[in-house]
């Protein structure tokens, strides 16, 4: 039960801890400004009170923690749907029979989450229910409820808080019980009369500012704004809610985004190659002709390759111009050209396949750094970009790959930077993962139907093939109808593919036609471990004949050398935590690649052929977030570790990284993983990753891999992956 327990007080801390602090502070600060300005009159003051003491004040707390609640897991908005036809559930609570509708029991559940988890385990503790690892039990709402209200002393008795942690457990515990009662045996229009009535919510339809662009909503000072419209579909009303920021984040972008579209620019004239094909010339066609453009497509589709054509055209047409066009020149000061991506892996990448293409297309073209999105607009410590609508960037074109990672917020600022008459292009794989930021602008825009014309898709992969193992996969996974039968099968049969139970409870695992015997969580990892047998070889190799730090060429070649046998293997988790996530994988491989090398065991964090990840930027260092690094023992005479980054020329000294900020590399999350290919990928997760398995994340995970794909895990929880796919909720398609 501790788990668990931690996994509550932890969820309510990240939200509990800002967001009901947050709307304390809002509903004080009105109340303290009510009675300044009507010091004078006694009555008033009165009034106030009585006011902002009503129960107006805990809906607006409630609902402001729901959202910060909804923020967190990614999505900007929260949307109340009813429909006309729709039946309330009845139930008993705390001894009297209680009525809830869908959107009710919706609203409830999600303030009282962090609370569930606890309550959820403490029931089927009292029935002793024998859960198997792959069954899946769900309490109703309503006995939840009867539970958290009936035994509230009990529950909180069975946990060692402290009084702080206990004081956020019952000021969660008010707040359900507030909403609670004001939902009960209610209807719909008694709650929408309660938000049009409450100062401190803005009706996105009913202000006069929501058309000023400037303005927007921001003088009002309203933390919540909600838009309510009637659902065709269901007949009834859908009510949507965001806080302030996200909601000025997704309107401030669709007003940039069709600002751009709006400027005029002049068409390059583009060879095409004979071995594009039909899709790749509609895509350049479309990039070439309007100033927004999006570019989609799975892994080898040639995003990047059909992208190098523009820019191969307009290099070719800044030469014909002569001097008068020199400040587009591609030379490395130029600023004609942004190449960015969301993580410095991602743009390492984007850079060297773009200078691929140019070199294959046998153009003498040096391209300019490829940047972080952060980097390239000056996003430092304040969070506040340097470049935006009134600074603006210089290039003429710029290009962001990976952009399924961009959150909402971060391509609000990107689209705001970007200068009249320059042409934006997004690239991406709309079926991967959504931003770890609110929102999931990629998939938003490519379902808004004013920005299909700028939209275009590519599908014939080089990679792999739509008939190769991995291929077959990913699109079984992509599709809308998941056929669990069709991919059972093709992990039993195909020679790429491979599956092996993670569960010791399950008697059989397979791979390739051939039944096994499930292994014990510590021998698959054992198992595992044999693919970086090569890695680790050429590490201890390098203690016989260390990398020569005072030789930039060969400091180069070591660490591309070392990069490559590394990246023939990796182990992509779900999460960090339990015994499948990356933190207790890297610790058994860390003691395995210790003993392999008989270095001591445990005495130091760092020691020779580690492999590690950035976790952040560092611009000091000129290291970012997703860098992939080796420390290594060096030639000198006091034999130091430092660090060596490919594609750089020195090492880092350990004692100059933050270990908070740099982690163990053997295993990483999914998440960490977008943007790098590997030859052979191990995907780790099981029934306690529940809460993070997407069809998005096992998508991701499997188009990492170039040639082999061996998945650990249990049935349950693969299938539950492959048949959910990740709803983001959010408003930009409202802001079109």
């Amino acid at each position: 039960m501790s788990n668990n327990n931690n996994k509550s007080k932890s969820a309510i801390s990240l939200q509990e801890s800002w967001a009901s602090n947050l709307s304390d502070y809002i509903l004080l600060r009105r109340q303290q400004t009510h009675v300044a300005y009507d010091a004078t009159d006694a009555k008033t003051n009165d009034e106030n009170r009585r006011i902002d003491k009503s129960k107006d004040s805990d809906l607006f707390t409630a609902l402001f923690v729901i959202l910060a609640a909804h923020l967190e897991e990614g999505h900007t908005v929260l949307t109340v749907d009813t429909a006309d036809h729709e039946a309330p559930m009845q139930g008993q609570i705390n001894g009297e029979i209680v009525t809830l509708y869908a959107w009710q029991q919706q609203l409830l559940g999600i303030l009282a989450t962090p609370i569930f988890a606890l309550i959820d385990t403490q029931i089927k503790t009292q029935l002793d229910t024998q859960i198997d690892d792959d069954t899946i039990t769900e309490t109703s709402l309503f006995v939840l409820l009867d539970t958290l209200f009936g035994q509230r002393d009990y529950l909180w008795a069975q946990l060692a808080l402290s009084n702080h942690e206990k004081g956020k457990l019952i000021k969660r515990f008010d707040a359900i019980t507030t909403l609670y009662h004001r939902l009960k045996n209610s209807d719909l229009n008694t709650f929408v009369h309660s938000i049009h009535e409450h100062a401190l919510f803005a009706n996105v339809n009913a202000n006069p500012n929501c058309n000023n662009y400037q303005n927007s909503l921001s003088k009002n000072n309203q933390p919540i704004i909600y838009n309510i419209a009637k659902n065709k579909e269901t007949r009834g009303s859908k009510i949507t809610f965001w806080l302030h920021r996200t909601w000025q984040a997704e309107f401030n972008l669709a007003q940039h985004i069709n600002h751009i579209l709006n400027q005029q620019i002049v068409p390059l004239d583009i060879t095409m190659p004979e071995n594009l094909n039909d899709q790749q010339i509609a895509a350049i066609n479309v990039a070439n002709n309007n100033a927004f453009s999006i570019i989609t497509g799975g892994p080898g589709t040639g995003k990047t390759y059909t992208v190098a054509q523009l820019v191969i055209a307009l290099q070719q047409a800044t030469e014909s111009r002569g001097d008068e066009s020199k400040h587009i020149r591609f030379s490395t000061d130029s600023a004609s050209l942004a190449l960015a991506a969301p993580t410095g892996k991602a743009a390492q990448r984007m850079q060297e396949s773009l200078q691929a293409a140019l070199d294959d297309a046998n153009v003498e073209l040096q391209l300019q750094e490829a940047k972080t999105i952060h980097r390239l607009l000056g996003i430092g410590r304040t969070g506040r970009p340097r470049y935006d609508t009134n600074n603006p960037l210089g290039e003429d074109i710029i290009i962001v790959d990976e952009a399924s990672m961009l959150g909402v917020e971060l391509a609000n600022y990107l689209v705001s930077a970007v200068k009249p008459g320059a042409r934006l292009i997004l690239l991406g794989d709309a079926n991967q993962l959504a931003a770890v930021d609110a929102g999931a602008v990629l998939a938003d825009l490519c379902r808004i139907p004013l920005l299909q014309p700028i939209h275009a898709e590519l599908t014939e992969s080089r990679r792999f093939s739509a008939e190769s193992g991995i291929g077959k996969l990913a699109t079984q996974i992509n599709k809308a109808e998941t056929n669990l039968q069709a991919i059972w099968q093709l992990l039993r049969q195909d020679a790429a593919l491979s599956f092996q139970y993670v569960n010791t409870l399950q008697a059989e695992s397979i791979s390739n036609n051939k039944i096994k015997n499930s292994l014990s969580k510590d021998r698959i990892i054992s198992k595992i471990s044999n693919n970086y047998q090569l890695y680790v070889n050429k590490a201890k190799s390098l203690l016989k004949n260390p990398i020569e730090k005072s030789v930039p060429e060969s400091v180069k070649n070591t660490t591309s050398s070392l990069m490559e046998v590394f990246n023939q293997f990796r182990i992509l988790t779900a999460g960090h935590n339990g015994e499948w996530g990356d933190h207790y994988i890297n610790n058994y491989l860390t003691q395995w690649h210790l003993a392999e090398l008989k270095l001591p065991l445990g005495q130091n964090t760092w020691f020779h052929g580690r492999p590690v990840m950035v976790l952040q930027n560092n611009y000091e260092l000129g290291l970012f977030n997703g860098d992939i690094g080796f420390c290594l023992q060096t030639s000198d005479e006091r034999s130091q570790l430092e660090v060596f980054f490919e594609n750089k020329t020195q090492g880092i000294a350990v004692n100059l990284l933050n270990e908070e900020v740099i982690a163990t590399a053997y295993a990483m999350t999914i998440h960490k993983s977008q943007g790098s290919e590997f030859d052979h990928v191990a995907i780790t997760f099981d029934n306690s990753h529940a809460r993070l398995l997407s069809k998005e994340l096992i998508y991701t995970a499997v188009t990492r891999a170039k040639k082999q794909v061996t998945i650990y895990s249990t049935k349950h929880a693969l299938e539950k992956a492959v048949q959910t796919p990740t709803e983001r909720h959010t408003g930009l398609a409202l802001q079109f």
